[in-house]
């Protein structure tokens, strides 16, 4: 499968929080429950969390969430879609994670209390708000570095960021993008398999669901892709 990405990236500068926060606290206490660092299984891999040296980065793709199953988080702590919060597979809950966008160059500290996201391709799961505030709520997905800066506070408040003022974005139409294909009888099968579409851009054929309404039904829209196997789907804004 090739992949077509047509995205959107609009330059910004750090991120502020609301409130007069400016960042998650590091604990002082570096000792991580056990519970939260032993191997776990999920369809049928291994996971193994562990805890990096402070200042260690990863480099991948950045996807978000806004529901989680039970309202819990993989830490034991309540799930709050619009604070500012991502999950990671592996490394230790809860931290204090610094991620940039690497697609426009903004750059928050956030709290990472959840496990996932478990896709091949993604390294980390932000938060709604996280997506928001990092501009990745609209795209979908985004090229992100993250950077270890240290164990956060256990019993911490929920810490909000004021994300870039978007007053139309739910009356923005946007489709999933679910692949790009040379040969039609590919793009035609994908598309007979999800009830989708198909245009044709730059030679290639293009199959997709939508248009929709506003960034998070497509989104919704999107999760069930992933969900089906089809794991180069993305959000792609139209108007």
């Amino acid at each position: 499968m090739s992949a077509l990405v047509l995205l959107t990236a609009c330059a910004g500068p750090r991120t502020k929080f609301n409130g007069g926060v400016s960042d998650p606290k590091v604990a002082a206490d570096t000792q991580y429950k056990s519970a939260n660092l032993r191997p776990y299984k999920i369809r049928g891999e291994t996971y193994k969390p562990y805890i990096p040296d402070k200042g260690d980065t990863l480099t991948g793709v950045a996807s978000w969430y806004g529901a989680e199953s039970g309202n819990m988080t993989a830490n034991g702590e309540r799930f709050d879609p619009n604070a500012i919060s991502a999950a990671h597979k592996t490394w230790p809950l809860p931290s204090v994670v610094e991620v940039t966008n690497l697609d426009n160059g903004r750059t928050i500290r956030l709290r990472l209390n959840d496990r996932g996201p478990f896709v091949d391709d993604r390294l980390i799961d932000l938060s709604k708000g996280a997506a928001k505030a990092l501009g990745v709520y609209e795209t979908g997905t985004a090229r992100v570095r993250l950077k270890f800066v240290g164990p956060a506070e256990s019993a911490a408040k929920a810490t909000y960021a004021e994300a870039p003022r978007r007053s139309d974005d739910e009356d923005r139409q946007y489709r999933v993008q679910i692949g790009a294909f040379s040969e039609r009888d590919n793009a035609e099968r994908v598309k007979n398999a999800l009830n989708g579409r198909i245009d044709k851009a730059r030679g290639l054929y293009v199959v997709y669901l939508g248009p929709f309404k506003g960034a998070q039904k497509a989104e919704l829209r999107r999760q069930e892709v992933l969900a089906a196997g089809y794991f180069d789907a993305i959000l792609t804004r139209i108007d």
